[in-house]
């Protein structure tokens, strides 16, 4: 921004100043009385150079900035030392001495030409020897001229910025810092402004969406890398603070539950990539120290092979599982399987030969008892399911032993008169299910008729 320059500073003003009005009754002394006052009544520090670079006026603002008294410097020309180690021009010797063509010599790249003032250049640095840690200053140099238009001296004004720069400085930082930390995340990342212009783009989304950063910063077209046709991603829509809108734009979507403003959704993209690929992203709210919202960041995970690697985990697991019931269907043996909620799972077909019971009729129910009991209790592989062990005398008292020492399984033989006309008796067998991480997921019961077998004993024993 450039300095205002007012009346007050102006050096023609202050060069008519020095001119005796016509009419007025002013004598030069006064005059120069006034212009002194003028610039010592400044609370910006400045200083007026003659054509001999000695100071004319050296304010009392400066006399503050400075810590060098004006009795010190005023018919010196040793203002330098005011700003600088050693002797060197400042910007109103340069303009004295006619030499503006000199000014990118000691200000490369800090300088330029006043929009307001001829023959004035105003420039911005750090002065390190003035003050305990040095100064940043804005300055502004101008010519002076009396009224026939000849070079008479200059007046440089000046202003400390340190407290602006260093928050300047300070925030460039932060910003660095802030842009280091996304270009190094292995997450793709972007961000974009109030404007939905795009300010930072990742190394790893570059990678990911295979378009530089330097095509898409400065622009809002961040759409592109996901979307055939133009369209809003989520932090647009945060952006806009079309919050309710994200559900209409993103399925599944969820809010945060430890940021405010943060949503989080996953889903296919088909234009990203060769065959597509299954992202999950997060976008979030940024806002400045004040609170306001100030742009959007948004953070992608591509979890395709993952998917992808689920998907075939899935196919094989309902094939097995096909296969498994198919096996099971296939079974001689009368057999059921329940869940740990004591649910049947699996009923196969010669169990419904022998209860006469479908299949369909016990899949999902706990009603498996009623094909072998006239009143509810348990079968032998709920008491397992419900790690009961120890009630399986209660019920099968005389009647059952311990399969296996090792297994958690047992067997049993009872007579089952509800079973059939006249009553059936039945061997079998009861062992618990568990997943690969060890877990009781259910219990298998298998059955087998054997009274023909029993008629036979009872009949050989008469």
């Amino acid at each position: 921004m450039k300095a205002k320059v007012s009346k007050k500073n102006d050096p023609d003003a202050m060069g008519k100043g020095l001119k005796k009005k016509k009419g007025s009754s002013e004598s030069p002394q006064e005059s120069e009385h006034l212009l002194q006052s003028i610039i010592h009544g400044f609370s910006i520090p400045a200083f007026v150079i003659g054509k001999d670079h000695k100071v004319l006026h050296w304010n009392k603002a400066l006399e503050q900035l400075s810590k060098i008294p004006m009795s010190e410097v005023v018919g010196t020309n040793e203002q330098w030392r005011a700003f600088y180690a050693e002797e060197r021009p400042c910007m109103a010797d340069l303009l004295v001495d006619g030499i503006s063509e000199r000014i990118p010599k000691w200000y490369e790249g800090k300088y330029s030409k006043s929009n307001l003032l001829e023959e004035a250049y105003e420039a911005t640095d750090f002065f390190p020897d003035l003050g305990e840690s040095g100064r940043w200053l804005r300055f502004t140099a101008a010519a002076i001229r009396d009224s026939k238009g000849r070079l008479v001296g200059a007046v440089e004004t000046l202003e400390d910025i340190t407290e602006r720069k260093s928050a300047e400085l300070s925030k460039r930082e932060s910003d660095q810092e802030l842009f280091s930390v996304i270009e190094g995340s292995p997450f793709p990342t972007f961000v974009i402004g109030i404007d939905h212009k795009v300010i930072h783009w990742n190394r790893a989304l570059e990678e990911l969406s295979k378009i530089p950063s330097e095509e898409v910063i400065g622009t809002s077209q961040h759409w592109r890398a996901f979307y055939a046709k133009e369209r809003p991603c989520m932090a647009d829509l945060i952006v806009n603070q079309s919050l309710e809108t994200i559900p209409e734009w993103y399925r599944g979507v969820s809010k945060s539950k430890l940021l405010d403003e943060t949503f989080k959704a996953e889903g296919f993209f088909p234009d990203l990539g060769v065959n597509g690929r299954w992202l999950w992203f997060t976008a979030a709210a940024i806002r400045n120290s004040q609170g306001v919202l100030v742009g959007a960041i948004e953070t992608l995970g591509d979890f395709t092979e993952t998917k992808r690697e689920r998907e075939i985990a899935e196919q094989r697991l309902i094939k097995s599982e096909k296969t498994l019931h198919s096996i099971f269907q296939g079974f001689s043996i009368p057999a059921f399987v329940i869940g740990k909620d004591h649910k049947v799972i699996l009923w196969n077909r010669a169990l419904e030969n022998l209860t006469k019971i479908p299949a369909e009729d016990m899949i999902g129910t706990d009603y498996h008892w009623k094909a072998f009991y006239g009143e509810e209790r348990p079968c032998m592989a709920d008491l397992l399911v419900d790690s009961a062990v120890k009630n399986i005398s209660k019920w099968y008292t005389g009647k059952y032993r311990k399969f296996n020492a090792d297994e958690e399984a047992f067997e049993a033989t009872d007579f089952f008169p509800e079973l059939g006309k006249k009553g059936r008796w039945l061997r079998f067998t009861a062992a618990v299910i568990r997943d690969n991480q060890g877990e009781l997921v259910g219990a298998v019961e298998t059955l087998e008729d054997i009274t023909e077998q029993k008629l036979a004993e009872a009949a050989l024993k008469k």
